[in-house]
């Protein structure tokens, strides 16, 4: 065993760095020992801490999603008034909310004449409808629900209910923005708690129409409370400053015919004692405490390790989060770690010393008689060998090193024999890539001037020179979505006659006639296009009708003073224009415009008429 080992130079020098290791990890063990019990309260600290972060994360979740719900409702601001007239509407959009923010337990509107339409759900995802049975107040019916708030059979009632006695709603009347109410029990089952955020609906007059309300119910908050708990036997609370627990993991804690438990019960277990030691701490806010607090306490001769830190609830009113466990949950596999790491580092110590001072030595002698000689081939004297006289992978290594250099030195010769032939392909490759970029840029010159041809023919016109039917409605496409102004349809009067009578080429110079007399009338903004025979369209960013109308008055009174002339003899054209308003969202303008050229046309050509019905323009 020993021969194979010491031929094997790669596990020595494995077993070295294990035992180098092992030897490194003596003192941070010995530290460690020394240091356990103050590593093991911050690695408790650690595990509050992180805990209490969940939780307040969590509660932020809360919290903010119900004040997102009422900025959301801003973007449907002037729908509100409508949507809580109508029954099915209102009931449609509570739907809408829950199903959208799973955090909200239940979403609701009370009218002002106290009667309530609420929508809610609980923790298995059942639907439950509240609704005053005549819109007012009076008797109130809870009903089984589906997700859509629909439908459901009659599962409880409460007898006079009113919506406006509730310290929620009258909160909300005496602020414009949404407000936290005091936790209070539910209108049928009394047991279940909760938190309000609240806020005023109004009409245009700033009259109340009623109020929205949000409720976060406390079990909502406990269920989160119960997957925060760092171990098995832990608790989870949260308390106010008058010492209520509000939620809480420990069942023990939970409301009691609809009133919370404080921290003086003997509900309250352990965490009466700890709050004793947590109320010096009660009056300080979260920014002024240097640190949040780790504490220990005696319990029925039980060691108890707790943490608590402050949540705000709104700038004036504060919630403590208090977590608190057994000591014996928390550190007893520490303990145990502890001593087993001793008596391994005990052991660990006799080898590191005894293996690393010989494996050490072993391996770094050849190591340093292959860098010597290395050193010395490397300032060219070739006749140097390496004479290590080894079986191992360190003696494999000198023989080869010992061929290397027996062929280095033809091989040098070869290289640079290959290094004039790499510069002279080298020179001849440069001088055809050099012609090659002169053919390629040739070409590409070639093919930018085809393109560009291309592209006119595919734009333009080739009779009139301005834009053909699909460049005018592509244009017209980019422009319309963030532009108001005017589609304008012109078609030639008569210009069947005028082809019967003078011939096609002469119709063909009415229409380039036509096109630059009306280009000529078109503000820098405005453009023309050829969409049909003798059918043109104008898009024009005028600011009002009365400037339309000037436009095609200015096109009339072009084409009067300035007629065709064929061979001496003057060809007056006129047209019918056609016209509508367009402005982003708007549809069909162009069989609106369309329509308006029918109707120039059917009362006596030579006119426009332009549609202002829709206008949002002055």
């Amino acid at each position: 065993m020993l021969s194979k080992l010491s031929k094997n130079l790669g596990l020595r020098i494995q077993l070295t760095l294990t035992l180098l290791v092992l030897l490194t990890a003596v003192p941070i063990g010995l530290l460690w020992y020394h240091s356990s019990e103050q590593v093991r309260l911050q690695t408790v600290e650690k595990l509050y801490r992180h805990s209490s972060e969940t939780i307040y994360n969590q509660l932020d979740s809360f919290f903010s999603e119900a004040k997102i719900v009422y900025q959301h409702q801003q973007r449907i601001e002037k729908d509100l008034p409508d949507i809580v007239q109508d029954r099915d509407r209102l009931i449609a959009h509570l739907a809408n909310v829950l199903n959208h923010h799973f955090n909200i337990d239940y979403f609701y509107f009370a009218n002002t004449e106290g009667g309530l339409v609420s929508l809610g759900h609980d923790w298995d995802r059942h639907f439950i409808r509240l609704e005053s049975d005549d819109g007012s107040a009076g008797m109130l019916t809870s009903y089984e629900a589906q997700y859509d708030g629909k439908g459901g059979n009659i599962t409880a009632q409460a007898e006079n209910f009113d919506a406006r006695n509730r310290q929620w709603y009258q909160s909300a009347l005496k602020s414009e923005q949404p407000v936290w109410s005091d936790i209070y029990s539910g209108a049928i089952d009394h047991n279940l708690l909760g938190i309000t955020l609240s806020k005023a609906l109004r009409d245009e007059k700033n009259q109340v129409i009623g109020v929205w309300g949000l409720d976060i119910t406390l079990t909502s908050v406990a269920k989160e409370l119960i997957k925060a708990k760092p171990s098995e036997n832990s608790t989870v609370a949260l308390v106010n400053e008058k010492g209520q627990i509000l939620a809480s993991s420990n069942p023990q804690h939970s409301p009691k015919q609809g009133m919370l438990v404080t921290v003086n019960s003997s509900q309250a277990h352990a965490l009466g004692k700890l709050w004793k030691l947590i109320k010096p701490h009660a009056n300080q806010s979260r920014n002024e405490q240097a640190h949040d607090v780790t504490q220990t306490f005696q319990f029925q001769g039980q060691s108890w390790l707790s943490y608590h830190t402050q949540y705000p609830l709104s700038k004036s009113r504060q919630m403590r989060i208090v977590i608190y466990s057994p000591v014996s949950d928390l550190t007893q596999d520490f303990l145990q770690a502890k001593h087993y790491a001793i008596i391994i580092t005990v052991l660990m110590i006799v080898l590191a010393a005894y293996y690393g001072a010989i494996g050490t030595q072993y391996t770094l002698t050849p190591i340093r008689q292959l860098t010597k000689i290395a050193e010395e081939i490397s300032q060219g004297k070739w006749n140097k060998k390496i004479t290590v006289e080894r079986d191992d992978e360190v003696g494999q290594l000198a023989k080869s090193f010992n061929k290397m250099t027996t062929h280095l030195e033809s091989t040098i010769h070869q290289l640079d024999q290959q290094q004039q032939e790499t510069k002279r392909l080298n020179a001849l490759l440069e001088e055809q890539n050099s012609r090659l970029e002169e053919r390629v840029k040739a070409r590409t010159e070639e093919l930018s001037q085809l393109n560009k041809r291309l592209r006119q023919l595919a734009d333009i016109d080739p009779l009139t020179g301005i834009a053909n039917r699909r460049l005018f409605w592509e244009q017209f496409e980019n422009t319309i979505g963030d532009t108001h102004g005017w589609l304008l349809i012109l078609d030639i009067d008569n210009f069947k006659q005028l082809n019967d009578s003078y011939g096609h080429i002469t119709g063909d110079l009415a229409l380039q006639h036509f096109a630059k007399l009306c280009q000529n009338c078109l503000s820098d903004n405005d453009y023309i296009g050829r969409i049909g025979g003798e059918e043109f369209a104008i898009w024009s960013e005028s600011s009002s009708v009365k400037h339309v109308q000037q436009l095609t008055e200015h096109i009339f009174d072009t084409l009067k003073k300035s007629p065709l002339n064929i061979q001496g003899k003057p060809i007056f054209i006129t047209t019918s224009i056609g016209g509508t308003n367009c402005f982003p969202g708007k549809l069909s303008c162009y069989a609106i415009a369309d329509r308006m050229l029918y109707k120039a046309k059917q009362t006596g050509k030579n006119k426009a008429v332009i549609d202002t019905s829709l206008t949002r323009l002055t």
